[in-house]
């Protein structure tokens, strides 16, 4: 009787507070849709530290830490604290991504995020050209046929200058999609 109500108990409590994670995650998806930054964060904040082994809130708080951040450092004025705000939520988004792809590293959509964020970075951070192709390359591993990847990927060595690699790339996006319009046109 006792293993069965420290079961039943266990299954609650954890039941509960998976429940609550995914509400204050649906809740934060509404605040997203309604254009509230605040409450979004502060919502996938709540979901994180209510279930912090779900890889989709730290997916989503990743890239909602990019999205504060580019608004933030498209002001004209920019103080000196904002400054130091853009820093932080780019730190968040990085570390957020890379917690997303630990939890779950065989899910390429993780391993795309990452990729995405390095790939913003562009020109920003040094180290950001290796880490984005070090990024797609692995996301390309787990998902061989997906052609856009590829697209992606080439799109980054040409802004990098490395045309020969880029052709390649889009040469293999395009083999493996021949009716892909953005590989063709990108090559």
């Amino acid at each position: 009787a006792v293993f069965v109500i420290a079961l039943i108990s266990g299954t609650l409590f954890y039941g509960s507070k998976i429940y609550l994670a995914d509400y204050y995650f649906g809740q934060s998806l509404s605040s997203a849709a309604s254009n509230k930054a605040k409450e979004t964060y502060d919502l996938l904040v709540k979901s994180l530290t209510t279930n912090p082994r779900r890889d989709t809130y730290r997916l989503a708080y990743s890239q909602t830490n990019m999205i504060l951040a580019n608004g933030l450092a498209g002001k004209t004025d920019i103080t000196p604290e904002e400054r130091n705000t853009v820093t932080q939520l780019i730190q968040q988004a990085i570390q957020e991504a890379k917690n997303g792809v630990a939890l779950n590293p065989s899910k390429v959509t993780n391993v795309e995020n990452l990729a995405n964020i390095y790939r913003s970075l562009l020109g920003v951070a040094q180290g950001a050209d290796s880490w984005t192709v070090a990024s797609y390359l692995q996301a390309i591993q787990l998902d061989p046929v997906n052609p856009n990847l590829r697209v992606a990927l080439g799109g980054v060595l040409y802004a990098l200058k490395n045309y020969d690699e880029a052709i390649r790339v889009f040469q293999q996006a395009a083999d493996l999609k021949p009716n892909l319009p953005n590989a063709y046109y990108n090559l």
